[in-house]
């Protein structure tokens, strides 16, 4: 896991561009710390835009950064389940599917990076499992995004989702009419894909539950929750790809390469060697050795 220093370094030189497609001023957003307490940013300001985020994630180093499922008139009320309605939801909210390889029991000889620590394998198998699942979610609905989990999934983020298409609209139970319309949804998807278990299943249940805000690190694995697109964006890309795409090194190191990395380069005519040592974005120095 990366510590608080490179955590506050990598939001400090990072956009943390979230998607135009998610309206994060409706959103809880809480947060991980490195001593596992989880922090309601809501409390501090009850509505957050992305700059804002960041300035707390630059302040707080969190492990991960995790906003809510539903959008709310009053996010800064967001607790547990029974007081959701007075915090009351806002529109549909979103319809969310992660996306883990071993829903599968799927046995195979794990390849792990040694810097990141993510199985290439794990990675590609999951995309098969996110572009099946994809192309069942089409069937109902068209505004379907995906996200990398930063580890070894997937998140499916199906943004048009309506609960009138499932149940009756109870006005005087909004949070209750919300999880009937999606265990009513879920039940079907499940049917048509394998990506459920118990727990994915509750997950993609409950209303209240908290999804990682697309674009921002996680800090176990060290990788950026990199924003893939919709199923054809995926589908273009190999797990490598994604991997590397998700790395963080230019905004941990300024430029593409692992910390204190030495690049050796032979000056022809001279006979010598000159040693490129990266310190940081804002020192670098540069030795030739005879």
């Amino acid at each position: 896991m990366l510590d608080s220093l490179k955590i506050s370094f990598y939001y400090i030189n990072s956009s943390l561009d979230v998607p135009s497609s998610w309206n994060l001023s409706r959103k809880h957003v809480r947060v991980q710390t490195t001593d596992g307490r989880f922090v309601k940013l809501n409390k501090f300001r009850n509505r957050l835009n992305a700059k804002e985020l960041k300035d707390y994630c630059v302040k707080l180093s969190p492990v991960h950064v995790y906003m809510s499922v539903l959008n709310w008139l009053f996010p800064e009320r967001v607790g547990k389940k029974y007081k959701g309605n007075y915090a009351v939801p806002f529109g549909n909210g979103e319809y969310v599917v992660d996306i883990d390889s071993y829903v599968t029991h799927r046995w195979h000889n794990h390849r792990y990076s040694k810097i990141w620590k993510v199985c290439k394998d794990c990675v590609e198998f999951s995309k098969q499992l996110t572009i099946h699942a994809c192309l069942q979610l089409e069937w109902y609905y068209s505004d379907v995004h995906i996200v990398f989990s930063g580890k070894n999934g997937f998140h499916i983020h199906v943004l048009d989702f309506d609960i009138k298409d499932w149940t009756k609209f109870n006005y005087g139970d909004l949070v209750k009419t919300h999880e009937v319309a999606r265990f009513k949804f879920s039940k079907i998807i499940s049917l048509q894909t394998y990506c459920y278990d118990r727990a994915h299943f509750i997950l993609s249940v409950d209303p209240m539950r908290v999804i990682t805000v697309p674009n921002s690190l996680n800090a176990e694995t060290g990788l950026v929750c990199t924003y893939i697109g919709d199923r054809k964006d995926l589908e273009l890309q190999t797990a490598e790809n994604i991997i590397v795409k998700s790395q963080p090194t230019k905004e941990l190191y300024g430029y593409p390469e692992p910390f204190e990395a030495v690049k050796h380069t032979h000056k022809k005519g001279w006979g010598n060697i000159a040693r490129v040592t990266a310190m940081t974005p804002q020192l670098r120095s540069f030795r030739s050795e005879k």
